[in-house]
């Protein structure tokens, strides 16, 4: 209990037994609040080494030290208790503050004090890279007053949490639930469930507990243990039926969606979302978010009627909630917060786009694509929607609307690889004139030339598939060799442009084969050795040319034992050479007066001497 004379206006307190260089991180960026706003910096050592103890001592105005004791609520009432401030902020030693001007400014306005409760945004970063993030609302801030106390093992929470509430348009970055590995993942979370456990049975009533649980659950992928406790809760949630509850019924509800999505259960979602559809007990928000879950059901069980109804409702909501920060707080929740998110509305754009080619209407596709966020470090689209557009491209050619799409697809490395990626792999069940619509459809887009030869590649390889035999070495290596040329030159062109000097460049399967047929072919005639490594390590990049490479090993293997004869005995093979030739007079004449059988058996006699003496079957390889 905090009955302390207040001598500052905020107090900034964090807990701390982290690594220096994050701590100090931390600390640095609650520098410009510091320094504008009448407050104090108290960090609560919770177990730190030297080093970090070290940083701390630069920064805070004073240091507590606190024995760690498996309770988030105790160490942060002990902080709260220091206080010396009228307002309380709070922040994980993990965190900064990407800005604080908006802290800065809400502390400056004259009635901050008569606000009970807020917060500001945590900015999670879902890779290392700070790529893709997600934003959630996190409650930080309180007035003290001797009844404020913090509640909860883990997860703790700050109560009283009526009143006047802020959000402060800030955000906190932080890498905390990406880890380096799974076993790190489950492990954090192992140590929470246990202890939120035992809150559940120490306050059975309290749904936040079984909101949390089920988070964790989620992050160790326990879906079906998630979907139970989601259940139950959800359950427990329409007994009271109030305010709160309702919010919490909206988050289980789209945790039980989540579990079922995750363990493919399509029915059982689908009930789901019919049931909540006709007879709503949650919010318009988690009810957009279990749409968006069962569209993509409807999708891929191809109810396409179903799926566009979804898809419509959760654009309807997208486009009433979306930009609504305050609506979104009250409806959301941790399984929901994130549904309006890039990704997800780009998804629904997808099976839009997709239902539509697919009846031959292009007005979706001409509608939506251009609301996709193109530009986006991060951007993902539905397979789906990009076999049917490729699908369209080979059944019509060049279309307007399609060559529109496609050339979004030439605004990026990633973009232009997908596209090439998926050409790849419907190429072998296309037909050839397919092929060639499809290189049609990028008439006039950025990728035009880079497409059409790559396409010409693609319609190398299925000209390769079909041939199971090949008479000539020479005519094999020469076919092999313009293939080799062919996929160098598209890998030159292909990183010319949409690529920087510091990107990767890695080469495409194609023109690893093609750069191994050019060494192969420059050390054929000079180290046999070598050259049977290199051609055994070129199987299994293009699997379109594994009978032409098959049939290489052998006329190679052919093409040196008939030159190591010549070597060796070069008079005994001159003799067979010219055997071969007066037998292969006699074939062609035993075929042309229609003795076919005769002509066959000849054949398989000389090659039987052939095989015996040289182990070939033709000298004139």
């Amino acid at each position: 209990m905090n009955n302390k004379p207040k001598t500052k206006l905020l107090t900034i307190s964090l807990l701390c037994c982290g690594r220096p260089e994050t701590t100090e991180r931390c600390l640095q960026s609650l520098m410009p609040i510091r320094e504008a706003i009448d407050s104090e910096i108290q960090v609560v050592d919770t177990g730190c080494s030297p080093e970090t103890r070290a940083v701390i001592e630069k920064y805070a105005d004073e240091v507590f030290e606190f024995e760690w004791c498996n309770d988030f609520a105790k160490a942060r009432n002990f902080q709260l208790d220091q206080a010396n401030g009228k307002m309380f902020l709070y922040i994980d030693d993990d965190e900064w503050f990407l800005d604080c001007k908006y802290i800065i400014e809400f502390f400056q306005q004259p009635d901050c004090t008569t606000y009970n409760i807020g917060g500001y945004f945590q900015h999670n970063y879902l890779d290392f890279d700070g790529k893709e993030y997600q934003d959630i609302e996190v409650c930080r801030m309180c007035s003290v007053t001797p009844e404020t106390h913090f509640v909860g093992k883990i997860h703790e929470y700050i109560e009283p949490s009526y009143g006047r509430a802020m959000f402060m348009d800030a955000k906190a970055a932080h890498f905390g639930y990406v880890y380096a590995t799974e076993e790190e993942n489950i492990k954090h979370s192992m140590r929470n469930v246990p202890l939120l456990r035992e809150m559940m049975e120490e306050d059975p009533d309290n749904l936040r507990w079984p909101y949390q649980l089920a988070q964790e659950l989620k992050a160790i992928k326990h879906f079906d243990e998630m979907y139970d406790v989601c259940k139950a809760a959800a359950e427990k949630s329409l007994i009271r039926n109030d305010s709160d509850d309702m919010r919490y019924r909206g988050s289980f509800i789209c945790g039980m969606a989540i579990a079922l999505h995750q363990t493919d259960k399509n029915k059982e979602l689908e009930e789901l979302y019919e049931t909540q559809a006709k007879s709503p007990t949650i919010m318009e928000l988690p009810l957009a978010c279990l749409a968006f879950y069962v569209s993509t059901a409807y999708f891929n069980e191809q109810k396409n009627d179903e799926c566009l109804v979804a898809c419509n409702y959760y654009l309807k909501i997208c486009d009433k909630l979306a930009n609504n920060k305050a609506e979104m707080f009250i409806q959301g929740g941790l399984f929901s917060a994130d549904t309006f998110d890039t990704t997800k509305v780009n998804m629904v754009y997808c099976f839009i786009m997709t239902i539509g080619m697919e009846n031959d209407d292009f007005g979706p596709l001409v509608h939506y694509y251009r609301r996709i966020a193109w530009d986006s470090p991060i951007v993902r689209l539905n397979r789906g929607f990009i076999v049917m557009l490729l699908k369209k491209c080979s059944e019509l050619g060049y279309k307007k609307e399609l060559r529109d799409v496609l050339n979004k697809f030439f605004t990026s490395s990633g973009f232009r690889d997908m596209i090439e990626f998926h050409i790849d792999k419907l190429a072998m069940d296309l037909s050839e004139q397919e092929l060639e619509n499809i290189a049609a459809a990028f008439k006039t887009t950025d990728g035009e030339k880079e497409i059409r030869l790559y396409i010409d590649i693609r319609l190398l390889e299925k000209q390769f598939a079909g041939i199971e035999y090949w008479d000539s070495y020479d005519e094999l290596i020469g076919a092999l060799a313009n293939y080799g040329n062919m996929t160098l030159t598209w890998q030159q062109m292909h990183d010319g442009w949409l690529l920087d000097e510091d990107d990767d460049k890695p080469l495409n399967h194609s023109t690893k084969l093609g750069q191994g047929l050019q060494q192969f072919i420059g050390e054929a005639d000079v180290d046999v050795t070598a050259s049977l490594k290199i051609l055994k390590n070129l199987f299994g990049f293009r699997p379109a040319m594994t009978g032409a490479l098959g049939e290489l090993s052998r006329l190679y293997t052919m093409r040196i034992k008939i030159r190591d004869a010549k070597r060796n005995d070069p008079d005994k093979f001159n003799e067979m050479y010219k055997l071969e030739e007066t037998i292969l007079a006699q074939i062609a004449e035993l075929d042309a007066a229609g003795r076919s059988d005769e002509a066959v058996a000849t054949y398989k006699q000389l090659v039987g001497i052939l095989q015996n003496t040289f182990g070939v079957d033709t000298l004139h390889g």
